[in-house]
């Protein structure tokens, strides 16, 4: 049974945050707009955290 259980992905913490970290919303103006968005729903996280 043990053999048929196998990890699909390689999760990067480093890579996730890269592409839809804070800094990386800001640098484009649809990562912007997308904050801005996210500021208007109230939401309590606007980009994925660093912990």
């Amino acid at each position: 049974m043990a053999s048929k259980l196998r990890r699909i992905r390689k999760y990067s913490r480093h890579k996730r945050l890269h592409t839809h970290g804070f800094r990386s919303r800001m640098l484009t103006t649809s990562g912007r707009k997308v904050l801005a968005k996210r500021r208007a729903k109230w939401r309590s996280e606007l980009t994925v955290q660093k912990a």
